[in-house]
C-alpha cells in the first residue's frame, strides 16, 4: 500500500502524468500560487526581459512572469511533464498567441537555451528533482552576466539542508547568494534562494 501511495504521489507531483498528474497540477496551481507570486517579484523582471521558468508545472508562475516582461519580453517555460506542458499551454494561451510565451520539453539540466540568453531564471518547487550540480551549471550558462536566479521550494520536500544548495550554486560561479527560510502559516517553511551570475 505504501509503495502504491508513493507511486501515485510521484505521478501527481514529482513526475506528473495522466489524470493523476492533471489533478496534481490543479492542486499545485492553488497551493503554490503565493510562492509563484513571490518568486516572480524577487526576480525583478521588467518589460523586455527574457525569463526562463524551470519546472513550470500548471503555468501559474509562467503566466505571471509573462505579464512582468510584456509586451517586449519573452517567457520560456521548460518542463519534462507533457501533462504540465498541456496545462500551462491552456493557462497561457493568450500569451502564447501574442508570442510572449513559449513552452517546451526540458529540465534544469537541459533547457535548450543559448548561452547567456536569459535575464532571469525562476524555479518553484522543482529543485528537489534536479541533478543539482548539472542543473545549477546549466542555469548559470544560460543567464546573462548580472542575470538573476530565483528558486523557491517547500522545506518538507527538499532532501538536503538549504546550505547545500548555496554551496553548489557558489561552486558553479553564482555570487550575491541569499538563502532564506520563510515561515508560512499553513505549510512548511519556504526555502528561497536568490543568486546572480557575476557581471
Amino acid at each position: 500500500m505504501a509503495k502504491l501511495m508513493m507511486r501515485l504521489f510521484d505521478r501527481g507531483f514529482g513526475h506528473p502524468s495522466g489524470l493523476v498528474g492533471r489533478l496534481g497540477g490543479a492542486l499545485m496551481a492553488k497551493a503554490n500560487a503565493e510562492q509563484e507570486i513571490r518568486a516572480v517579484d524577487q526576480a525583478g523582471l521588467v518589460s523586455g526581459d527574457a525569463v526562463v521558468v524551470v519546472g513550470h508545472g500548471p503555468g501559474v508562475g509562467l503566466r505571471l512572469a509573462a505579464a512582468a516582461v510584456s509586451p517586449r519580453g519573452s517567457a520560456l517555460g521548460v518542463d519534462p511533464s507533457a501533462a504540465m506542458r498541456e496545462m500551462a499551454a491552456s493557462r497561457c494561451g493568450e500569451e502564447i498567441a501574442r508570442g510572449v510565451v513559449k513552452i517546451r520539453d526540458g529540465t534544469a539540466e537541459r533547457t535548450g537555451c543559448a548561452d547567456a540568453s536569459a535575464d532571469a531564471v525562476i524555479s518553484v518547487n522543482n529543485v528537489m528533482l534536479w541533478e543539482r550540480p548539472e542543473g545549477f551549471a546549466e542555469l548559470f550558462r544560460v543567464l546573462r552576466p548580472g542575470g538573476r536566479l530565483v528558486i523557491s521550494v517547500h522545506r518538507h520536500v527538499l532532501d538536503v539542508e538549504p546550505e547545500e544548495l548555496r554551496k553548489i550554486a557558489a561552486q558553479v560561479g553564482f555570487d550575491r547568494l541569499e538563502v532564506t527560510l520563510r515561515p508560512r502559516r499553513f505549510n512548511s517553511p519556504a526555502i528561497e534562494i536568490v543568486a546572480c551570475r557575476p557581471v
